[in-house]
């Protein structure tokens, strides 16, 4: 969807992408508080993690335009049909339909989506507990301190001093863990005639190195005694839900917003200047390009590449194999992961097409003069399958993409 802000004032050329290396859409307020985008992130983070399916995300205009766009993908909005079945295909599935696409933006939206993963149920708890018995707890005879752990909880020296009934003690020892704990009520500590039961409904673990000390002031000739925990009981922790739709997530959630977000921004940026756009659009992608057919099959990508090497648009005339050829031999596709590389290589695209963009306004004739052949080193070819109107190449692009041809 179209935002309500059109420009950003960011000037065209090296120099609005030597702003745009220091800074973020969060650094443009006019942009991050367009209503339109604030009202199309605050709808899709209210109704995305009640679309559950694949269907229910795809059947709702608004959230298929919002997750699209933030794939790189609106080309395909409106596209139902053939987005289910990329969303439903298993995302580590090497022959799922979503891998079989040639460009990687669909296994990639296919697994973060998840939807055709598969599904762990949630696993709950098992609860923790054990016994400890005690004797001759009275108004004369009665403890000072306890120490110990439980459920992973460990207290120290919990005053003990006037509780002089099971019920008392229980309710002071609950208490105690509680505290501790987190003001969570978790943790529970009852009386059962002599035995006092510690239970824990997380499943965290068991007691462990309890501690009694009776009170110096007692008055009885026998002080109260309390045997080891007994009757143990581990327990183990949950397990939440596994795999499935990862729209649940609200760091997914965020996820997408962001993705969005630069998305729209960089569709504003190109308002003013589509080679700015392009190029933060490729160095978005280009990191996570491993194959040149992904480059062929992106025309944003493929026009980044073709620049800096000097090739025409009539290139994407040869087939996909003789294309990558001419790539391969020209360039490492390594270097798109190399940071220095890449900004090396990005920077001179968008010196190339301003200089490119210069010269058509300097001089009106110059598309008819590259018709013909000249003494300044450019050759001029007609590519297969192409019309006799030849294209322009450097004699280093030329020799390189016969090459590729008579090795096809």
């Amino acid at each position: 969807m179209d935002l309500a802000i059109s420009t950003l004032g960011i000037p065209t050329g090296v120099a609005g992408w030597d702003i745009l290396q220091k800074e973020t859409p969060a650094n443009f307020p006019a942009f991050m508080n367009d209503p339109v985008l604030k009202r199309e992130i605050s709808y899709f983070e209210q109704n995305a993690p009640k679309a559950t399916t694949a269907k229910a995300l795809l059947s709702n205009p608004q959230l298929a335009d919002f997750a699209l766009t933030a794939y790189g993908l609106t080309s395909q909005v409106g596209m139902t049909g053939l987005m289910e079945k990329v969303l439903n295909s298993k995302p580590n599935s090497t022959t799922s339909f979503a891998a079989q696409m040639v460009s990687p933006q669909y296994l990639a939206i296919a697994s973060a989506f998840n939807y055709g993963g598969t599904v762990t149920p949630a696993v709950p708890a098992t609860a923790s507990s054990a016994q400890v018995n005690v004797q001759d707890l009275s108004a004369g005879s009665s403890f000072s301190t306890f120490s110990g752990t439980f459920a992973g909880i460990t207290l120290s020296n919990v005053n003990l001093t006037g509780v002089t009934t099971y019920q008392d003690l229980a309710s002071t020892l609950q208490a105690a863990f509680r505290r501790a704990d987190g003001n969570r009520s978790n943790i529970s500590v009852t009386a059962n005639g002599l035995n006092l039961s510690f239970n824990d409904n997380l499943g965290r673990g068991t007691a462990t190195s309890f501690a009694w000390t009776a009170d110096p002031e007692n008055t009885s000739s026998t002080g109260p005694t309390a045997s080891s925990p007994q009757d143990l009981v581990t327990g183990t922790a949950a397990q939440p839900a596994s795999g499935g739709p990862a729209v649940t997530s609200p760091a997914f959630i965020k996820q997408v917003v962001q993705m969005y977000t630069e998305a729209q921004f960089q569709a504003v940026v190109g308002n003013s200047s589509n080679t700015l756009r392009q190029a933060l659009y490729a160095q978005q992608e280009l990191p996570g390009i491993t194959n040149w057919n992904s480059i062929i099959a992106d025309r944003n990508l493929a026009d980044v590449v073709q620049t800096v090497l000097g090739l025409p648009d009539s290139f994407g005339a040869l087939n996909i194999t003789q294309q990558a050829q001419v790539f391969s031999s020209r360039m490492k596709i390594t270097d798109f992961q190399n940071s220095a590389k890449l900004n090396k290589l990005l920077t001179n695209f968008v010196a190339i097409s301003q200089s490119q963009t210069q010269s058509a306004s300097q001089n009106p004739a110059v598309e008819l003069l590259s018709s013909g052949s000249s003494s300044n080193g450019i050759t001029n070819l007609t590519l297969p399958g192409s019309s006799s109107s030849g294209d322009s190449y450097s004699s280093a692009s030329a020799s390189a993409l016969l090459l590729s041809t008579a090795n096809g």
